[in-house]
């Protein structure tokens, strides 16, 4: 266990809830390769806000304060892929790791556990934001069943994460990483090849690594 998650979580499948309203800006759909598929609750306000919450609830003193001096900073292109260790990305069994610049600073890595051209792609996004208007403006409208964001602390940091379904299921979960910043981690896969348990445990668990190795 890595994250200090107050949720639920079920073994086995998990079944998609019924459709819920959420408010999505759209953008030109392209490869899921080319692409970050965020949701607006999944900001850096609202992961911040619904984190502390649970600190407060658990009496927890260790949580860090937001607009603290950043655990993450100046991730480039040319650095966001070196977030994930060599180690974990042999754990993850990651083929293929290729670095992608977003507007207004943000850059991810997309971890590919599958050949290129796979008809059913599967893998990691883990990618950095230096300010909230970064984060926001990969706000994506695919036609996806979102789970009601949870709260929960990834090492002391605030975060929120959520389960997507469609035609691929997703788990997304950003972290406040201190001033502004955020580190996002997305596991993605065929529908029903992984369970709901696997989905939040797979980014809980790689965030964590992410956050330690910037740690030591």
């Amino acid at each position: 266990m890595v994250s200090e998650d107050t949720s639920t979580h079920e073994s086995g499948p998990a079944e998609a809830p019924s459709k819920e309203a959420a408010g999505f800006t759209k953008r030109p759909g392209t490869p899921l390769t080319r692409r970050l598929t965020l949701t607006a609750v999944l900001s850096l306000a609202v992961g911040a806000g619904m984190g502390y919450a649970i600190a407060q609830a658990s009496g927890s003193t260790t949580v860090a304060a937001s607009g603290s001096t950043p655990i993450l900073a100046g991730v480039r292109q040319s650095t966001v892929c070196k977030l994930v260790s060599d180690a974990m990305q042999q754990q993850l069994s990651i083929r293929n790791a290729s670095p992608v610049s977003e507007e207004k600073g943000g850059t991810s890595c997309y971890l590919m556990m599958t050949e290129d051209g796979a008809g059913e792609p599967a893998g990691f996004v883990v990618a950095f934001y230096p300010t909230t208007a970064s984060l926001q403006q990969t706000v994506d409208g695919t036609d996806v069943i979102p789970e009601k964001a949870e709260p929960l602390l990834i090492e002391g940091r605030a975060a929120a994460r959520q389960v997507l379904y469609g035609d691929a299921w997703k788990a997304q979960l950003t972290v406040d990483v201190g001033d502004g910043a955020t580190l996002y981690v997305e596991r993605f896969g065929p529908k029903d090849s992984l369970s709901e348990r696997e989905l939040r445990r797979s980014v809980d668990d790689l965030a964590a690594s992410v956050l330690k190795g910037q740690k030591a």
